[in-house]
This record gives C-alpha cells, sequence and structure tokens, in this order.
C-alpha cells in the first residue's frame, strides 16, 4: 500500500499517541484534499489537520498527523485512537 506524505507543517504537536482503536470520519465535503482540509483546520487556531490519514473517493491515502501524534478528532480518544478522515458526505451517501 502506499500512501502519499503532503508534508503538511503543523503547529505544536504533542506526542504519546498509544492507539487502541481506529476512528473513521467523513469530510462532508466533495473534492476536497488533505491541504484544503489542513487550511481549514490551522485557520480555525488548532495545530493542524486532526486526523492521521485522509482517504481521496479515488482510494488514494495521504499521510496526516504522525502515528505517535495524539490526534484531534474525537474528544477523549485523541490519545488512543488512529484517526482517518474519507471524502465525501456519508450521510447522503
Amino acid at each position: 500500500m502506499y500512501i502519499i506524505n503532503p508534508n503538511l507543517r503543523f503547529r505544536g504537536l504533542t506526542y504519546g499517541n498509544n492507539p487502541k482503536m481506529i476512528i473513521l470520519h467523513h469530510a462532508e465535503a466533495f473534492n476536497c484534499t488533505i491541504e484544503d482540509i489542513h487550511s481549514w483546520h490551522l485557520n480555525n487556531g488548532w495545530s493542524g489537520y486532526g486526523y492521521h490519514y485522509f482517504i481521496k473517493n479515488d482510494g488514494s491515502i495521504y499521510r496526516g498527523r504522525a502515528d505517535k501524534a495524539i490526534g484531534a478528532h474525537c474528544l477523549s480518544y485523541n490519545g488512543v485512537s488512529i484517526g482517518i478522515c474519507m471524502e465525501g458526505r456519508f450521510i447522503n451517501q
């Protein structure tokens, strides 16, 4: 499996993630990129892309945060999970 590294620049990540689960999210958007979400998160004053991976509709996989970096995607589970965000709006799909 090939994982694309977009070389995102983060602000102040915390390390020590001890993953015991995977948490799946949807982007609530079509035709978006990991860079789009990263910019949106930075513009909200956050450290950057809150998930560890991003999967496009074409199946391509992008690396977000390092696996050992604590995520910012699911309160109370960020330090024990890998967050994966997928392109799309799955409530309507």
